[in-house]
């Protein structure tokens, strides 16, 4: 009898010492576009490569960090965030560094908070076309020319490469790592200067890369060029597919 007393009354201390969790899950949404304020569009970017610094205001004046993902067309959108003000502040991309932090509030109702960015370059006149190959029945050449709205002062560009994947997600951070050797990368080492020698804001030449494929399958394609800057971030072209005959 003892015992199932001792046992009943250590049981009750324990239920006593339980705490009931009646915090609610996080359901305050974020979301918007990091728009390049030269064109209107999009920044075009990478799939987990950019990123939207955010500090919860609301509880504390020395906040921990932290980083919603941007998508490759220039959206974000996040969730699962507490509700409270927050200040936000796009980083680690290939555009000029702004320090506007937007001062958001952000509830379950949901807020919209766009970017404006200036980016490097414009990675344009993007073409991809099929011809025959030399080691391989066909080859993809890459060509495209670079565009900087603001030359002054432009880091370093490294290289420019071609990315192929085989889904839609295609870039630095996502593509097929036989075509990322240095066969493939146009070495640049150059200050904008001397790209653009006649200073009309467009690279003087065409920049070419050809690269071997397999029959059958569907390529998704992009061109990038690399910066010497904190983050070694890339601009990168539109995608295009194309698809290899048998």
């Amino acid at each position: 009898m003892k015992k199932t007393f001792y046992i009943l009354t250590a049981a009750l201390a324990l239920s006593a010492c339980m705490k009931i969790d009646n915090f609610a899950a996080p359901d305050a949404q974020v979301s918007g576009t990091i728009i390049d304020v030269t064109t209107g569009k999009p920044f075009l970017t990478d799939h987990g490569t950019n990123s939207i610094r955010i500090w919860e205001m609301s509880y504390s004046t020395n906040p921990t960090p932290q980083d919603l993902g941007i998508k490759e067309d220039g959206t974000y959108a996040h969730t699962k965030l507490f509700a409270g003000t927050y200040d936000m502040l796009p980083r680690n991309g290939a555009w000029w560094p702004t320090d506007t932090t937007y001062n958001v509030k952000i509830g379950s109702s949901g807020a919209v908070q766009d970017f404006k960015v200036t980016p490097y370059t414009h990675v344009q006149d993007f073409t991809v076309e099929m011809v025959p190959g030399t080691d391989s029945d066909y080859a993809l050449v890459f060509t495209c020319r670079l565009e900087a709205p603001i030359q002054e002062g432009l880091p370093q560009l490294t290289e420019i490469r071609p990315f192929l994947s085989l889904n839609q997600h295609c870039g630095n951070g996502n593509h097929l790592d036989y075509y990322y050797s240095n066969t493939y990368r146009i070495n640049l080492r150059s200050m904008w200067s001397n790209i653009d020698k006649d200073g009309d804001g467009v690279s003087d030449k065409e920049y070419s890369v050809t690269v071997p494929v397999k029959n059958g399958y569907k390529y998704w394609c992009r061109m990038g060029v690399k910066f010497n800057d904190t983050y070694e971030s890339w601009n990168l072209s539109e995608k295009k597919v194309i698809e290899i005959p048998q």
